[in-house]
């Protein structure tokens, strides 16, 4: 998978409604600049952030953050660095790092 691929199959439940498929391909349109979006918000941390930490960097609903940091590690573009963190609910979230094939992607912007 790379960075610009979209699996809308992935985007909406099997057996969704049309309203939900319908959704899927409207942000499909925008799922390759939210990826970059995130993945510099993650460089830009240079020790690693959180699904938090990224969406208050980028600027980008934590909503949005979230499918793109699991796209982002199928893609090997980012780590689990294996650290947690509290968010602001005290929950423990994971400490994203960036790989430097996703540094390597980011350079290149």
């Amino acid at each position: 998978m790379k960075i610009d691929d979209v699996q809308i199959k992935k985007m909406h439940h099997r057996d969704g409604p049309d309203t939900e498929r319908a959704a899927a391909h409207k942000v499909a349109r925008r799922v390759k600049g939210r990826r970059l979006q995130v993945l510099s918000a993650l460089f830009s941390l240079r020790q690693g952030g959180t699904s938090e930490d990224i969406s208050t960097c980028s600027g980008l609903s934590i909503l949005s953050v979230r499918p793109r940091l699991t796209e982002l590690q199928e893609m090997n573009l980012i780590v689990d660095s294996l650290a947690r963190s509290k968010n602001t609910w005290g929950n423990s979230e994971i400490v994203w790092k960036i790989t430097e094939e996703g540094e390597k992607i980011v350079r290149e912007l």
